[in-house]
């Protein structure tokens, strides 16, 4: 962590895995030209120099690991530089640069193979074609003249015969793998490394506890008509406004001067005047005259806005308002509540 911190310190320091990515990256791209630029004649001398000194199997295991430390490494330093820029372009000058050293792979894989045959016909050892090892590895190894060889004597039914074939290595690599996934997971869960179900349950409850005071502290979930204030600034009541005129204008008017429901511009209030109030009788409605319940649909702090906005339109002149409901209160007094 401390050097961590001193990284940070550093001026610039973001761009130094860029650096070194494209470093890397020039590097791959130097040595593709190098070799479909070389000629046939030292190709062929470079191909024959581990058939010289007997370590082949060394050189392919060597040259294999380097390959998939190379890529290892460099997958790293690419999330890195992703994390640290950002930017859609590197993103993309990432995979460019996984999918040239997949190639690169690929390639190394088949000249291996191909040393590896001609290292079997100079040592008098039969080659295995690829063809050949594919069939034998997807189950079909023996071929259909020499079924005789794998009969079952005496499991003859309708002529149907029994023929005694091993399991496909594949199946039977998919059977292992099974069986080694199996102890890895037991051994995970019960040797005390993972959570359990019920444990897991828990956890993610409690996760999903921590998440929700959080959201519910971010759009104002503590707030109620106890704790509501009177809010002013021009900006929140813009906001204000934007809520009314989508959810109350179809009762009160676009303007507040009431249509079903009430004159929200005069001095004449049915619930109570003041800013818990109307926050009250918005959050929880008024059923028996029509007035629905918001709480579901609105959040505590654009409850808090559509009701500072109600108490600015107290002295403002519709153009056609309802005759005066409720009981008589006085503008001040109606917002010092």
């Amino acid at each position: 962590m401390k050097f961590r911190t001193y990284l940070e310190t550093i001026a610039g320091v973001g761009i130094f895995p860029l650096i070194s990515l494209i470093i890397f990256f020039v590097f791959f791209v130097g040595l593709l030209i190098y070799v479909f630029s070389i000629d046939k004649k030292s190709l062929n001398k470079m191909r024959s120099l581990p058939l010289n000194d007997g370590i082949v199997k060394k050189t392919i295991l060597s040259v294999t690991f380097l390959c998939c430390t190379g890529l290892s490494a460099f997958a790293q330093e690419t999330e890195k530089v992703r994390a640290i820029t950002g930017t859609d372009l590197l993103f993309y000058v990432v995979l460019a640069g996984l999918f040239f050293i997949s190639i690169q792979l690929v390639i190394l894989l088949v000249n291996a193979w191909s040393l590896m045959q001609k290292v079997s016909v100079q040592n008098g050892k039969p080659t295995v074609s690829f063809t050949e090892w594919w069939r034998k590895f997807r189950g079909i190894g023996v071929a259909l003249g020499d079924e005789k060889k794998i009969l079952i004597d005496g499991h003859d039914y309708d002529g149907i015969q029994e023929l005694d074939n091993r399991m496909p290595p594949w199946l039977q690599s998919l059977f292992i793998a099974t069986i080694i996934i199996a102890i890895g997971y037991s051994a995970y869960y019960f040797g005390g490394f993972g959570d359990l179900q019920l444990a897991e349950l828990e956890n993610e409850i409690a996760q999903a506890e921590v998440d929700k005071k959080a959201y519910m502290a971010k759009v104002g979930a503590s707030l109620d008509e106890n704790s509501v204030t009177l809010l002013t600034e021009a900006a929140v009541m813009e906001q204000g406004k934007t809520i009314f005129q989508e959810k109350c204008t179809a009762c009160h008017g676009a303007d507040g001067g009431g249509t079903v429901g009430p004159n929200l511009t005069d001095d004449y209030w049915l619930h109570g005047a003041g800013i818990q109030n109307i926050f009250k009788v918005i959050k929880y409605g008024v059923p028996e005259k029509g007035m629905i319940s918001w709480e579901k649909q609105l959040s505590p702090t654009d409850i808090q806005k559509v009701a500072s906005y109600v108490i600015s339109l107290k002295g403002t002149k519709p153009a056609s308002p309802k005759e005066p409901q409720g009981e008589l209160l006085s503008t001040d007094l109606a917002v010092s509540y």
